[in-house]
């Protein structure tokens, strides 16, 4: 199951919306609804906002159904547990967004990017 229908049924089960949670972490209501359709991306910051303002229970509902059985349930950890959890999915999901974005960088402009000229720095030639 990918993340944003994990996301999608948990809150359809817990009856939360995409209001509640907008005001609970900041995260815009439209973004929030778009994602949960799969036609929005999100950054890692936005993620962890979204999530963490979820009740507790509900946080487990949706790892469980995230990561299925390919990992044991977060039955009976304490936030501190949860919340060190929730820190590296974040991580993850950052590495894989860079790497996405080094990925598509294709053509004369491939490479490291620290070593185009820019404006406002000279050449020296």
């Amino acid at each position: 199951m990918k993340f944003y229908e994990a996301l999608d049924k948990t809150l359809e089960y817990y009856g939360i919306t995409a209001k509640w949670l907008s005001e609970q972490s900041g995260v815009s209501q439209q973004m929030i609804s778009q994602f949960r359709k799969g036609k929005q991306r999100v950054y890692s910051d936005s993620l962890e906002a979204m999530i963490s303002s979820l009740p507790l229970e509900s946080q487990r509902y949706l790892f469980s159904l995230f990561i299925g059985d390919r990992v044991p349930v977060f039955v009976g950890m304490d936030e501190t547990e949860l919340a060190e959890i929730m820190d590296d999915i974040a991580e993850i999901i950052r590495k894989k967004t860079v790497f996405r974005a080094q990925s598509q960088i294709s053509g004369p402009a491939a490479g490291n990017w620290l070593d185009r000229p820019c404006l406002g720095r000279s050449s020296i030639g």
